[in-house]
């Protein structure tokens, strides 16, 4: 993901994201784990998906 799509993805201007890269390391950090574990999230869930259609299929 560039730093304008997170940008837009967060709703901020991209100039006030890079702000925040020297300002607010901290607050950037948290953004990228959050998205990180919204991936995962949604990984188990189609693994979860995939399992049941297994089992169901049995």
């Amino acid at each position: 993901m560039t730093k304008k799509e997170l940008a837009e993805r967060i709703n901020v201007d991209p100039k006030t994201l890079k702000n925040w890269e020297v300002s607010k390391p901290e607050l950037l950090k948290l953004i990228y784990l959050g998205l990180a574990t919204e991936k995962h999230l949604k990984q188990a869930e189609e693994y979860i998906k995939i399992i049941k259609e297994l089992h169901e299929g049995k």
